[in-house]
């Protein structure tokens, strides 16, 4: 089993040595196709480094993001097909699950997992809490995570392949055919993928060109009744991330969010459960000792552990400092459990944010 993955970069993006870094602790057989339409020099620089791990490489003008996607599938020979843009990394076993699913059974098309928040720094933000088992609710939203999802390139050449001319809507399209098709896809209650998400992100834009592609896309697809709702959502929540000051968008997030889903012990909301998992894993050339952990709200007796190991740790007035029980080296996962006795209903605890040091 071969993964063949493209990625498309269009612009100079500081997580980017993270993301090849990502690809090559993976224990797969994996081609990487690194698609430059920056005409950047550290771009260059980074590719230059990491050139004994390419099976192919373009520097130069492309049609855009879906264009260079397809150059990279057409130019390696993999039967797994995935993408991770310039910003996104996975998780170190991420393709291990994958294909550890597609060999369990050989009938699924498509495998996806969990992807985590990150910001550009790297700090762990939260989960992608869209993200669900396949379902028709797909046909109303974008319920699988691009970079943490592979599919067979058998299935993708089957429903025509990506479109190349969608430049916001192309994972979401693809997802849809692929599932109309009677494609099988399977969910991996795991996370697979770290996913930058800040002003910068596409997905957060809501100019002529994306609301487009997603007006034509609802309307093929969502059920009739549906389509204004579902347009008015992703209206509503682009102008919020666009013209809404921070600290009131967070506060009315929050209140959308309450009884959202829960990924891992963490609800939509940042609200902490009784048990909550927080999955890490840092690309950084330094290994890291110590975690600081930002929450909101004050927590009764709250414990925390590395996997099912104590950890030390000091409580300061806007963070909590944790010490590693050892030094946590580039691609590597670890989980921390957090138990609270609050209610969350009289005594909301939210996570913020967790940062390595």
């Amino acid at each position: 089993m071969q993964y063949s993955i493209s990625v498309p970069i269009g612009a100079w993006n500081d997580l980017l040595p993270e993301t090849i870094r990502s690809l090559a602790r993976q224990s797969a057989d994996v081609q990487i196709a690194l698609l430059d339409a920056s005409n950047d020099a550290r771009v260059a620089s980074v590719a230059d480094e990491f050139d004994h791990l390419l099976a192919y490489r373009r520097h130069g003008p492309d049609l855009g993001q879906s264009d260079a996607i397809l150059e990279g599938w057409q130019n390696t020979d993999g039967d797994i097909l995935g993408w991770l843009n310039a910003d996104d990394s996975l998780f170190p076993r991420a393709m291990q699950l994958a294909s550890d699913r597609l060999l369990q059974d050989p009938t699924l098309d498509v495998v996806y997992g969990h992807s985590s928040i990150i910001d550009g720094e790297g700090r762990l933000l939260g989960y992608h809490h869209n993200v669900a088992p396949p379902s028709d609710f797909l046909y109303e939203s974008c319920i699988i995570s691009q970079p943490s999802c592979f599919f067979r390139r058998e299935a993708y050449d089957r429903v025509g392949g990506l479109n190349r001319d969608l430049h916001y809507v192309m994972d979401w399209d693809l997802w849809l055919r692929l599932y109309s098709d009677e494609a099988k896809f399977g969910f991996i209650n795991e996370p697979m993928s770290r996913v930058l998400w800040d002003e910068r992100t596409k997905s957060a834009s809501f100019n002529v060109k994306r609301r487009s592609e997603l007006k034509s896309l609802i309307e093929t697809y969502a059920p009739a009744g549906k389509r204004n709702e579902i347009l008015r959502a992703y209206a509503i929540h682009a102008y919020a991330d666009m013209i809404w000051p921070t600290p009131l968008k967070n506060r009315v997030l929050r209140h959308l969010r309450r009884s959202g889903p829960k990924v891992f012990g963490l609800r939509a909301d940042g609200c902490l459960l009784p048990t909550t998992d927080l999955h890490l894993v840092h690309y950084q050339e330094h290994s890291a000792t110590k975690v600081l952990l930002a929450l909101d709200g004050d927590p009764q007796n709250l414990t925390i552990a590395e996997g099912d190991k104590g950890l030390d740790y000091i409580i300061h007035a806007n963070h909590i400092e944790l010490s590693l029980a050892q030094p946590v080296s580039a691609g590597q996962h670890i989980t921390l459990r957090i138990g609270l006795d609050n209610d969350p209903a009289d005594r909301p605890v939210y996570f913020v944010a967790a940062d390595w040091a």
